[in-house]
């Protein structure tokens, strides 16, 4: 089969060196690629899970581990297929008529929607006048931040994110951090700092919810938080107590009441 193939458009070396790799399913797939390949100028871009659908019978194969190690093993990409990685786009709030100098992402849904409302009255959100507002929706805001490069807002923008105070809302953002270094991304400090005025709402950790954070993930949180010795300590002992404040203490009514007074 090898003879039959243009040894220039897939590397086999890997094959050759593992015998046991070569099974039925493996040597359909590469003769999948290689037909696609042989007319690949003519065929038009599409995403990679249209793609791994048409090639490989899944949707999700090309996205998953041994996917992208099939394609690497054959020196290819997904450019090589015609293939692009799309990103996951998150829900959004813009004020209308107005560039994009600063964005507010929350964690959570509640507060979304009282952000929004108030963004709606031209008002602010915790000292804070954000063009655009973003609802996180928890981890999913670490795969979906990636659309913001699709909406061509330009470069420069200031990105705040607040989240709720617990082992959880600290991991995200830290993860979040990391994965985005090239962004001008800090924590929201003043959403953070009205929430820790609310010490009655500081609840125990759900027991069936287990919670944890990165210990890296955690001293970025404490590096931003450092310049309120206050907060830093609180949010200290917070977890020394294995207590967290959600998001929502900041509901409407408390964010109306601040941005009109």
């Amino acid at each position: 089969m090898l003879r039959m193939m243009d040894q220039e458009m897939l590397r086999f070396d890997y094959y050759n060196n593992h015998p046991g790799e070569q099974t039925a399913e493996k040597w359909l797939y590469i003769t999948r690629v290689y037909e696609f390949l042989r007319t690949a100028e003519q065929r038009e871009w599409v995403t990679q899970e249209e793609r791994s659908l048409e090639l490989f019978g899944r949707e999700k194969w090309l996205a998953g581990s041994e996917g992208r190690a099939f394609l690497s093993r054959l020196g290819l990409t997904l450019d090589s297929i015609k293939a692009e990685h799309t990103s996951e786009p998150f829900i959004f709030y813009r004020v209308p008529e107005t560039p994009v100098y600063s964005i507010l992402i929350v964690e959570n849904l509640s507060i979304y929607h009282s952000a929004r409302r108030l963004l709606g009255q031209g008002l602010p959100i915790c000292g804070y006048r954000p063009e655009m507002l973003i609802y996180g929706e928890g981890w999913k805001i670490v795969r979906s931040l990636a659309h913001l490069e699709e909406l061509c807002l330009g470069a420069g923008i200031d990105i705040l994110y607040a989240g709720d105070m617990d082992k959880t809302g600290y991991d995200i953002y830290g993860k979040l951090k990391l994965s985005y270094s090239g962004l001008n991304l800090l924590l929201a400090l003043s959403l953070y700092e009205e929430m820790m005025k609310y010490p009655e709402h500081a609840y125990p950790y759900d027991d069936h919810k287990q919670q944890d954070c990165s210990p890296k993930h955690l001293e970025i949180v404490y590096g931003e938080f450092s310049v309120n010795a206050d907060l830093t300590a609180y949010v200290k002992r917070l977890l020394e107590e294995g207590r967290r404040i959600p998001q929502e203490v900041l509901n409407y009514e408390v964010m109306a009441r601040l941005a009109k007074a």
